[in-house]
């Protein structure tokens, strides 16, 4: 499971690309890949995400991921 703490401690990434790199090198067979939606209509989602957004996860624990890099991890 990752922690607050853990994601206060994740670098900044650049891209969807990046953060994915970091996650399976960090978390193995245990990080999944899932699906890319397209969230560029919904307002002030794409200012923070970008175009598209990947539904992915660590341990069944839900982590979102914009196409810029920027992650978001579900409680």
């Amino acid at each position: 499971m990752i922690s607050r703490e853990d994601e206060a401690n994740f670098p900044d990434f650049n891209s969807i690309e990046e953060a994915r790199d970091y996650f399976v090198e960090r978390y193995g067979d245990k990080y999944n890949f899932g699906e890319r939606e397209y969230i560029g209509d919904r307002e002030g989602m794409k200012e923070m995400y970008g175009d598209h957004m990947y539904f992915d996860d660590v341990y069944g624990q839900p982590v979102q991921i914009g196409e810029n890099g920027r992650v978001h991890v579900v409680y």
